[in-house]
């Protein structure tokens, strides 16, 4: 990952494009306050930091929006911000795209679609960060997260103020947490820790639990072991009282014991014959229609007896009446007196009835008695009929109360063979269970094989995972760049140059090994050194970086190297961008100078075209060719500069 080009807009379309060589040194040069320092915090703002650090000014007051075109292999990455609202400090919406041959956009075109937070988590995935997670020791309390893009910018950048620091060596070191972070991540984008150490990790978990399930299945085991023979002649016994084994058999020794319960595997249910279909709902329903017509029958019978029983008073009475009128056949004649009484004849209040009425009343009387004695006989011979129906109809419905007994019962034994068959089961499983159990805890069987498998797959992960190799493999790395680093000290010819130089992590500084004792960078003398020592440690770790292919954007931003090497700084500020004559008359070690650049171009060109380093100088060495050829631009001065004039001059 490089950087191709810089943009910057302003609110009313204009484009200002800076493009840079890819592979190689670019050098911006010219007057202070032209905006040179910007661009490493333009970069550093389109790489996903929220907060906004470009200075105030004319940079703030005319550009609307901030891009960079990234170069990863074949692909480019456009990421555009615009400045933040009015008197706020921060921003993180963000406008991207991508392809193989984009064209800027218009500003009308830049419109957000994204956020920091994704900007970061895109750029990360696209230069190769694998999913990682930093190492903490056990006790310690900080928590573990994510190493992304927003923690490799450490390495890219070298401020004005930091690339001679003699107290900081990185880009941001001296805000809190960051020399924690520096420190949590550096092993991962070294290459000190596996890219697979999360999959690994999960994979050391799920074998870990795989392990404890099998070890509890063997614990069982062995503990069904040693009461094996106790649980096995209680199992026997058990299958001897259902009679699965005859019970005069007697075991002598566990083998027996086995080979009888093996036999009962061989059980098979009793089968249970039930009907085609279930009559017990038919059979109910016939019986409460027979009922019905029981009822029906018993009802008839209670009414006929209740109307012979009414026939039979209305003959008493009649028969009765009968004889009171037969008196009439005493009297021969009509008796034409109706009201003198014809036995005494004395007068009667109440008129009596002829003779003829009476006569004909007693004629109707007794045909009323002869038809209800007529009637009588066909009554109870009806009652006598409806009796046998109801008896006979008694006898129906006895007959299908047992037959639906009878399905009761068959259904109740159909339970009985099914809960036998559930009984001898259970006991079957048991059994069956308790020789697998058996088999399991033989010294060569399977679940042993597994327990042994997965302790050495465990131990095999352990290892790779063990952070004392993490830690043998990053002295290692170190080392080797220690060895670059000194090397590179003596082609600039850094003081303590002949001892071995070294980065120290837990200090985040570089020391020189004295044979008398340590000399770390701050207690080196002159800022040609502190210079030298920033130098050859960024430089060592990218080379480190680029040839393992490690997830590192493959460039570096250097802001005013050479302003060490000036009397004083307002000698350096005074520049303008010009050749070098002015340099000489600044009392410039010129030799220290070119020294410095060479060595930068000579490493740029060993690890071409895979890396990339933009300086910000003030200083302009005319008699160097390398450096003239690795001008970005004209020398920012008689009006040039990051901001266009005519930008300045609209108002």
């Amino acid at each position: 990952m490089q950087i191709k080009s810089i943009i910057l807009y302003n609110s009313a379309g204009d484009k200002r494009t800076i493009n840079f060589k890819l592979g190689q040194v670019n050098i911006i040069t010219g007057k202070s306050s032209r905006g040179k320092s910007a661009l490493l915090e333009i970069v550093d703002y389109c790489l996903g930091r929220t907060e906004f650090r470009v200075p105030d000014g004319v940079i703030q007051d005319k550009v609307a929006w901030y891009a960079v075109i990234f170069q990863i292999k074949e692909l480019q990455v456009f990421i555009a911000k615009p400045k933040p609202s009015e008197n706020s400090t921060s921003q993180n919406q963000v406008y991207y795209d991508f392809g193989n041959n984009l064209i800027i956009p218009e500003l009308s075109q830049l419109e957000p679609n994204s956020n920091d937070d994704a900007i970061t988590s895109f750029l990360s995935n696209l230069i190769g960060i694998s999913p990682n997670q930093t190492i903490v020791e056990e006790g310690e309390s900080r928590r573990q997260f994510e190493a992304t893009i927003r923690q490799a910018v450490f390495y890219l950048f070298q401020k004005q103020g930091t690339v001679a620091n003699q107290d900081i060596l990185f880009h941001r070191q001296q805000e809190p947490f960051i020399p924690q972070t520096i420190k949590d991540t550096i092993p991962y984008f070294l290459g000190a820790i596996q890219e697979d150490r999360l999959k690994l990790q999960k994979e050391l978990r799920q074998a870990r639990q795989k392990l404890a399930k099998a070890q509890g299945r063997l614990r069982e085991a062995e503990l069904i072991t040693k009461e094996r023979f106790v649980l096995g002649r209680n199992l026997l016994i058990e299958a001897q009282q259902i009679g699965l084994i005859d019970s005069n058999f007697i075991a002598e020794e566990e083998a027996d014991v086995l080979e009888a319960l093996k036999s009962t595997l061989a059980w098979e249910a009793s089968e249970i014959i039930l009907t085609g279909n279930d009559k017990f709902p038919e059979l109910q329903a016939e019986v409460e229609e027979i009922r019905q017509e029981l009822k029906r029958i018993h009802e008839k019978i209670i009414a006929t007896e209740a109307f012979l029983q009414k026939e039979t008073g209305f003959s008493k009475e009649a028969n009765q009446q009968l004889l009171r009128l037969e008196s009439i056949n005493l009297f021969k004649t009509e008796n034409n007196y109706s009201n003198q009484c014809p036995f005494c004849n004395s007068s009667l209040s109440v008129p009596i009835p002829s003779l003829s009425a009476m006569r004909e009343s007693l004629i109707d009387l007794q045909n009323n008695i002869r038809n209800v004695e007529v009637r009588q006989p066909r009554l109870l011979e009806y009652i006598e009929q409806l009796k046998e129906q109801r008896e006979e109809i008694r006898g129906q419905l006895q007959e299908k109360e047992l037959a639906i007994k009878a399905v009761i019962n068959e259904q109740e034994a159909a339970q009985q063979i099914h809960d036998n068959n559930a009984h001898i089961a259970r006991i079957v499983g048991r059994i069956s269970l308790y020789l697998e159990t058996v088999e399991f805890v033989d010294e060569n069987s399977q679940i042993r094989l597994e327990v042994e498998k997965l302790k050495k797959l465990i131990a095999s992960y352990e290892q790779q995972l063990d952070t004392r190799e993490i830690k043998a493999i990053l002295a290692s790395i170190l080392n080797r760049i220690g060895q670059q680093m000194t090397e590179w000290a003596r082609r600039l010819e850094l003081e303590h140059s002949d001892s071995p130089y070294r980065f120290d992590l837990d200090k985040l500084t570089v020391i020189a090994d004295r044979p008398e004792r340590p000399i770390p960078m701050g207690r080196m003398g002159g800022g040609e050194n502190w210079l030298g020592c920033h130098l050859i440690t960024l430089l060592a770790l990218h080379k480190h970086f680029v040839e393992r292919n490690r997830p590192v954007p493959h460039f570096l931003f250097l802001d005013q190297p050479t302003q060490i090497y000036f009397p004083s700084e307002e000698a350096y500020l005074n520049l303008q961008g010009t050749p070098s004559d002015e340099i000489i008359r600044a009392n410039v070690d010129m030799a220290a100078v070119e020294r410095m650049f060479n060595f930068l171009f000579d490493v740029c060109e060993e690890l071409s075209p895979h890396f990339q380093i933009i300086i910000m100088e003030h200083a302009n060495l005319g008699n160097n060719e390398r450096f003239q050829n690795a001008l970005v631009e004209e020398p920012w001065t008689d009006g040039r500069a990051l901001v266009p004039e005519n930008w300045i001059s609209r108002g």
